[in-house]
């Protein structure tokens, strides 16, 4: 048998080495956390984390299918804190670079900090609280625009209602658990869940969602504005506004008006309506008292104009009906529409003089409104008074036809 010779040997023993190196790196790179965790698998196909690996979140050795050696890894960590939780998600998240190709904020750590879930748990270590994977999943995260994600608007109110509906979780920090059963209730959940209205408030439009409260404002009472703008303007006209402002200049005062929850309500807010009113005003007031006396002023104004435009869009919807031509009045009817809105809206000011000059435009668009279809009315009816010789006449004539038939028949006979 021919000896192999030394440099053979040498290439040889090169090339076992290698394949040894690579088979050994090709073991190394081989995931074997999803043999065990068959849920984990699925849930992680679907996600937008689906190219991230197990041990980039919790580290081990996933190169050995035996649970010790897997999970004996010095850099193993099962999360079952959610303080680790929060500092895993935030070593991304954090990371303005990692977050920027996705159009995503890195502050959220920081902002969560702010806020009592975030105070909770970092400084008191409480487990109960929410944490990223309550809200967001953990395998399963989806993109927010997804109809399927816990983040998706119409899904919001049941992912916070998770904990905030469960009233022995609740009465462990002294709130209530039927916000999520009021929310349900309002007009705000009316347009997000029966509407589709992906505009419509949630949860984290007014409390915010990792951090304490929206951008841009000191208290939730404040976050109507974001969407009211035109209201929040002129409830600065309001007296109720420098009652406001004085409570939040004194450190530590409560403040005895809570702008649009004080008179609207929160959770379980409904659409507004003049009957608001008699409801709110006296929560806080007595009767016989100028407050009362300013409220049946305006309640008055608004109540008149949305009476008076009532009454005129019946008249005109009728008089379309019969077929009269009431282009003309329905244009004006929309301008009237629009003086009603803004009088609803002016209210806000609580002041009589800011709604009298629109109300007075509004009546007069309507007074137009209603002499346009009298109009029109009273030429139908001259129209069919006209009518009545022209029928007169075809009467007679056809009495006329048929005597003279009738004589004709007559000389006709043997």
């Amino acid at each position: 048998m021919r000896q192999l010779r030394l440099p053979q040997k040498l290439g040889w023993a090169a090339i076992l080495l290698s394949l040894l190196v690579f088979r050994a790196a090709a073991r190394a790179e081989e995931n074997l956390c999803l043999e065990c965790h068959e849920d984990q698998k699925k849930a992680l196909a679907g996600s937008v984390h689906t190219g991230l690996t197990c041990t980039q979140c919790h580290g081990g050795n996933p190169a050995s299918d035996d649970y010790e050696t897997a999970h004996a890894a010095k850099d193993f960590k099962p999360l079952s804190d959610k303080r680790d939780i929060v500092a895993k998600c935030a070593s991304c998240h954090s990371d303005v670079r990692m977050m920027n190709p996705y159009g995503l904020q890195a502050d959220q750590l920081e902002r969560y900090k702010t806020s009592k879930h975030g105070e909770q748990l970092l400084q008191h270590g409480d487990q109960k609280v929410a944490a990223c994977a309550d809200c967001h999943g953990s395998h399963d995260i989806l993109k927010a625009k997804s109809p399927q994600a816990r983040t998706f608007p119409g899904n919001v109110p049941q992912t916070c209602g998770r904990c905030h509906a469960d009233a022995k979780l609740m009465a462990g920090y002294n709130l209530p658990s039927d916000v999520l059963e009021k929310y349900k209730s309002s007009y705000h959940a009316h347009l997000l869940l029966e509407k589709g209205d992906l505009s419509a408030p949630t949860c984290v439009t007014c409390h915010g969602n990792h951090g304490a409260t929206p951008p841009g404002t000191r208290e939730v009472g404040q976050v109507c504005g974001k969407c009211h703008g035109r209201q929040a303007e002129l409830f600065e006209k309001s007296p109720h506004a420098g009652l406001l402002n004085e409570d939040l200049k004194r450190a530590g005062a409560t403040p005895r008006f809570h702008e649009c929850i004080s008179c609207h309500g929160n959770h379980a807010i409904q659409k507004a309506s003049i009957n608001l009113f008699d409801q709110s005003c006296t929560r806080c007031h007595t009767d016989g008292t100028k407050p009362i006396a300013v409220r049946d002023a305006v309640a008055k104004i608004v109540g008149d104009a949305n009476r008076d435009f009532e009454q005129a869009d019946a008249r005109v919807r009728q008089a379309e009906l019969r077929g009269l031509a009431t282009e003309e009045e329905q244009l004006l009817l929309g301008e009237a529409r629009t003086q009603v809105t803004q009088l609803e809206v002016l209210q806000h000011t609580l002041s009589p003089e800011f709604l009298q000059p629109v109300a007075a435009h509004s009546a007069e668009i309507i007074g137009q409104t209603v002499s346009g279809v009298a109009t029109l009315e009273r030429v139908e009816r001259w129209k069919r008074l006209a009518l009545i010789p022209i029928w007169l006449f075809f009467i007679v004539m056809a009495g006329l036809f048929w005597l003279k038939w009738r004589q004709l028949a007559r000389r006709r006979r043997p």
